[in-house]
């Protein structure tokens, strides 16, 4: 009997688990994004930072998984990247866009860092309104890195989201 009720609850256990998570954040590394520009790729370092080292501006975009609650696929979403601009005049730019599983824009945020720093991260943070977007809808998050100057390089550390 006993064997019957913890076999039950095993396979409970397991059903709840298959079930999409309740919306929440999460951190990814700044390594996971993806050239889309230019012809050489970004190095990526052991500590999951994107350094452009290329010579030249760089465009990446990050894979960013969408973690909704399925009761209503109506949610914020705020990002907060991190990023090293050492460029006295160009910045490290973002635009995060919540998209149809097609791929049309529904809603979308785009900031910058401002002012050059050759030892300390810079935040952007980004905040979408609430929107009503398919259960297969996705976020893309796109950065774009200036070349490197006077010998330091910008950086993708690191991008939080919360929904």
């Amino acid at each position: 009997m006993t064997k019957n009720t913890f076999k039950k609850s095993v396979a409970a256990l397991a059903l709840l688990g298959a079930l999409p998570s309740v919306a929440g954040p999460a951190t990814y590394a700044g390594a996971l994004c993806t050239s889309v520009s230019g012809f050489s790729a970004p190095s990526i370092f052991r500590s999951g930072r994107l350094i452009n080292q290329t010579g030249a501006a760089l465009e990446v975009v990050c894979p960013v998984q969408r973690n909704v609650n399925t009761v209503g696929f109506n949610e914020t979403v705020s990002l907060l990247i991190t990023a090293r601009d050492p460029h006295l005049t160009e910045n490290v730019c973002c635009t995060a866009t919540v998209t149809e599983p097609d791929g049309t824009a529904i809603a979308a945020d785009s900031g910058c860092t401002s002012g050059a720093d050759t030892a300390n991260p810079k935040s952007i943070s980004l905040s979408i309104p609430a929107t009503f977007a398919s259960v297969n809808g996705f976020i893309a998050l796109r950065c774009e890195l200036p070349a490197p100057y006077s010998g330091y390089n910008s950086a993708l550390s690191s991008f939080y989201i919360s929904e």
